[in-house]
């Protein structure tokens, strides 16, 4: 998706196509479906194969690229624009790298990445096109708890997660947010019958239009929060991977979200000790929040200010003056 945001701004100036060692069925029409061309490529990348395209710039996000893969791109001549999320320290053969994150460490990735320009912080979130167009709500107008854990909920939180709010004596009206049918589904929609205050939204047209329902979101820290704070959704953001701990150190997590360490939750044992103390903090924290009127109103205000729609076209005009400054050394 952060690729598709991406190819929304850049449509208007270049031609865009999408190559792929595996993708969904369902994306490749979705991309179709936007007026995108999509190719398969062969795996590993060969360099033969990928001249032919007759690219000026590749946008990169993959994460089981290996070194020699990288070589073989970075030797072709295009200009090369690696997303990356802090996961590692590997050096990055990139021109151009993009990375939203909150308190991004300018220092080491000068070191990874030595002659690249940088696209840093949350003014370069990737939004897709339904969130500079959904229709603004006010805050005070939004009755849902949404629940969003990222396209997988590859960790299986939103079982344990959905069953400790539908737990909680005071009831407000609790939305689930999947990507895809999840693996308790059964279990979910079991939920979904016994409380008319829950439901789940499976792979809606406009994943906005449901997010600005929200007065509250519970969610993955990853991408969605600076989607969150464009639409001003207040946000208990749960830190489940490494490659977010810096939502846990950044100065925003004052602002439009508060956040958990939650790597610790084990699903496979629900009723650990260490699982109970989590929900229990998330349960209270969540509880907090929607209570405080005033704070949510101030933390919508905040993530509003810091994210606004045009964070890939700024990626795409930065892209521009990398192609020109190019052109011009040649």
């Amino acid at each position: 998706m952060r690729l598709y945001a991406l190819a929304q701004a850049a449509q208007e100036r270049f031609e865009i196509l999408f190559i792929y060692k595996q993708c969904t069925s369902n994306l490749i029409t979705k991309l179709h479906g936007e007026g995108f061309a999509t190719q398969k490529i062969t795996a590993p990348l060969q360099h033969d194969e990928l001249v032919s395209l007759h690219a000026l710039a590749v946008f990169i996000d993959d994460y089981y690229l290996s070194a020699c893969e990288w070589k073989t791109i970075a030797n072709i001549g295009w200009l090369v624009v690696a997303l990356d999320d802090g996961i590692n320290t590997d050096a990055l053969l990139a021109d151009l790298v993009i990375n939203p994150a909150p308190n991004t460490n300018f220092a080491e990735y000068k070191k990874r990445a030595p002659m690249a320009e940088f696209c840093f912080g949350p003014q370069f979130t990737y939004l897709r096109r339904e969130f500079s167009s959904c229709r603004f709500i006010p805050l005070q107008s939004r009755d849902n708890i949404l629940l969003t854990l990222g396209g997988t909920d590859s960790q299986s939180l939103a079982l344990p997660l959905c069953k400790a709010l539908l737990a909680l004596p005071n009831k407000f009206k609790i939305q689930l947010l999947l990507g895809k049918a999840h693996q308790n589904q059964g279990e979910l929609e079991q939920l979904q019958t016994q409380f008319p205050d829950f439901c789940i939204v499976c792979n809606p047209p406009s994943v906005a239009k449901h997010m600005m329902q929200a007065g509250l979101a519970i969610s993955a820290a990853g991408g969605t929060l600076g989607e969150l704070a464009s639409l001003g959704v207040p946000t208990l953001a749960l830190v489940t991977v490494d490659n977010q701990l810096p939502t846990l150190l950044s100065a925003n997590t004052e602002s439009w979200y508060r956040a958990i360490d939650f790597r610790g939750f084990d699903a496979a044992d629900e009723m650990s000790q260490h699982n109970i103390q989590l929900l229990k903090t998330m349960t209270e924290m969540a509880q907090g929040l929607w209570r405080d009127n005033c704070l949510r109103l101030v933390m919508s205000e905040h993530g509003r200010q810091l994210v606004d729609s045009r964070g890939c076209q700024r990626v795409i005009d930065k892209l521009s003056d990398c192609l020109e400054m190019s052109f011009k050394s040649k």
